[in-house]
């Protein structure tokens, strides 16, 4: 046992753990390749990614376009895989996991007068999992004609109805739809900017039905250059329903939601600005049951009705000033979100069926609860001189969690107090310097004795200096230090042997190096040092009994080349090496060791202007422990075409 010294209290990171002992290069050692940060309307795509044993396929196409003569023509297809090889063979090889989901859609519209347009929809839906959850297979298929109505140029009204093929659980249902939607782009209402759409939608696939209706409207009103009110109004009903063969019981969920939403912006001056927000979320959630194609229909469970509230809502204050250099802000919020769970009263009479249903009603109110957040935050940027700057950032706030049932119990409450205190210094034009000092401390009180084990004081310190060396535009280097802490004490450790404060503690060392011999050619550096520490801790002693440390090493090098514009080759290697340590009546002992060296490439390479491939790969040969090596090779692969 050894007394904790007091550099130990400069820390960070709660809930920090030890990585894991296959960690593969991910390419996030070295700048990132070129990305497409948008949604382009009419694209195409395909990503491949391979990491170990586990293979991704992703595919996306999108067209929306409207040629001559106000033809429109708006398709969708997108399509997910997931394959998990395991390794070995013979005959009592396990099988692929493999999972699959297709979504395909197409619209069209076509002018036929002034004011109605020929619509037409196909979708399509395919899922398919031999992993032994949830719905193994599912497919379905919808066609939809009909009119797109413009009465007014403000307003469109599209009713259409056509067919439904549906696949479940082996079973296949086909029956009518009908859909009709209204879109309200844009209206001007004295000065109140309106917006909203709504749709109904049913689809009749005896011996289910399915529906999808919403509603929609959002309103805006500027009423000067300095107030301003945006308002959201919001309902949605769904029901869908799924086969249990096993039973033979249709199982139906019935959704009901209501949203309403609210901001009101409103300026003191220019460099002073004020917002007050709030939103209300209520939902209804049936589930009900019922027999279908049963010869001896056995009695279903009672069926189960949720109600859900959330409440959310804010008033925050900012200050920035006229060159932009200080600013602050601080905000108030409150939040609420409650839970009733209960049974459905059954139809008929029956002494029995009461009493059961009495019973059925008690356990589901176990799961009723409440849950009520405040929170103050906020935070401040101020300018020292014109090469020192101060930022501070905090919160404090309080989760109070109720549950009136007197079988639950998880009742508690819980206290965050968080800050962070950074400074940045310009020592010259070619160096910055950073220092980031933050902490937390997180109380959690379970209300009850029966969790009451549980009480504990979480501290968390941490830190972090930092630099940035730019001696020429072709060089730059990052270098970072993070000393944390993690402290964990238990309220009720004395009463209770079986529970046990612990530690956590971690330093680490980060460098970042880029730099170009000309404009084609260039070098990056990357290296990480981590070493960290987790034992049992005696608060109010301050000592530690170490139980198991780790250290980490990683190093990536690589030369990268640009032969061409909108072209990028690099090539380079990455060692990784982690050493576990265990202790024994305070003798450390080296437990396990892990090294993994190999090649990586990376290729980025945009022919036109409409379109990219990017790939990067790594090849490793990994020595785990007990001596056995095995070579590891992954790579992703990204093509992308704007049309």
């Amino acid at each position: 046992m050894r007394r904790l010294p007091p550099s130990a209290l400069c820390a960070l990171l709660l809930g920090t753990i030890p990585a894991r002992a296959q960690e593969q290069y991910r390419g996030g050692d070295f700048p990132a390749l070129p990305a497409d940060s948008s949604l382009h309307v009419n694209t195409a795509s395909v990503l491949f990614d391979r990491n170990l044993n586990t293979y991704n396929w992703i595919g996306r196409a999108a067209i929306d376009t409207t040629a001559a003569g106000g033809f429109h023509v708006g398709f969708l297809e997108q399509y997910l895989s997931n394959v998990i090889e395991f390794q070995g063979g013979g005959a009592q090889a396990i099988p692929k996991l493999q999972s699959g989901q297709e979504n395909l859609a197409l619209a069209l519209r076509a002018p036929a007068t002034g004011s109605v347009a020929g619509a037409f929809q196909w979708t399509a839906f395919s899922y398919s999992d031999n992993k032994g959850t949830g719905l193994n297979n599912v497919s379905s298929e919808n066609v939809l004609g009909g009119a797109a109505l413009t009465p007014w140029p403000w307003i469109t009204l599209t009713p259409m109805a056509g067919y439904r093929w549906d696949a479940q659980a082996g079973i296949r249902d086909r029956g009518m739809s009908y859909m009709a939607e209204a879109v309200l782009p844009s209206l001007d209402a004295d000065g109140y900017l309106l917006s909203g759409s709504a749709r109904f939608r049913q689809d009749n696939l005896a011996p289910r039905s399915l529906l999808g209706d919403f509603a929609h409207m959002s309103a805006e009103k500027v009423f000067s250059a300095y107030a301003r009110d945006s308002m959201d109004v919001g309902v949605n009903r769904n029901r869908h329903e799924f086969y249990d063969p096993a039973d033979s019981m249709i199982e139906s969920r019935t959704e009901q939601v209501f949203t309403f939403a609210d901001r009101l912006d409103y300026n003191l001056d220019p460099t002073v600005t004020s917002s007050f927000f709030v939103s209300i979320y209520g939902r209804g959630l049936d589930k009900d049951l019922r027999n279908w194609n049963a010869v001896f229909p056995a009695p279903a469970p009672f069926n189960t009705h949720i109600d859900e509230f959330h409440l959310d809502s804010w008033a925050q204050a900012g200050y920035r000033s006229p060159d932009g250099r200080a600013s602050a802000w601080v905000r108030l919020s409150y939040s609420e979100r409650s839970e009733i769970h209960s049974a459905k009263e059954p139809g008929g009479a029956s002494g029995a069926l009461d009493s059961l249903w009495s019973q059925s009603n008690a356990q589901e109110h176990i799961n009723d609860n409440t849950a009520r957040h405040t929170q103050l935050s906020g935070a401040a940027v101020v300018p020292v001189s014109s090469s020192d700057r101060v930022e501070l950032a905090g919160s404090v706030g309080i989760l109070r969690y109720d549950t009136p049932s007197a079988l639950n119990v998880e009742d508690r409450d819980e206290l965050l107090v968080a800050l962070t205190l950074s400074t940045w210094h310009r020592v010259s034009r070619t160096l910055d310097v950073g220092i980031v000092l933050g902490g937390s401390i997180d109380h959690l009180v379970y209300l009850l004795s029966e969790r009451s084990a549980n009480n504990n004081f979480n501290r968390v310190l941490r830190l972090s200096p930092r630099t940035i060396f730019r001696p020429s535009e072709g060089f730059t280097s990052i270098n970072a230090f993070e000393v944390l802490a993690n402290y964990t004490v238990y309220d009720f450790e004395q009463q209770l042997p079986s529970v046990k404060s612990f530690s956590y503690r971690q330093f680490a060392w980060l460098d970042s190096t880029a730099f170009d011999l000309t404009h084609r050619i260039g070098f990056d550096f990357f290296a990480y040092w981590r070493v960290y520490e987790r034992g049992q801790l005696e608060w109010t002693q301050f000592r530690e009994v170490l139980q198991n440390e780790a250290n980490e090493l990683t190093y990536a090098v690589q030369c990268r080349v640009a032969p061409a514009a909108r072209t990028l080759f690099a090539v380079g290697v990455r060692y990784f090496g982690q050493t576990n340590y265990a202790y024994t009546q305070g003798v450390r002992r080296v437990d396990t060791f892990l090294n993994s060296i190999g090649p990586t490439c990376a290729i980025a390479w945009e022919p036109g202007a409409h379109s990219r491939l990017t790939f990067e790969g790594w090849y490793q040969r990994q020595r785990q422990p007990g001596g056995v090596s095995r070579s590891l090779a992954s790579m992703t692969m990204n093509i992308v075409v704007t049309l």
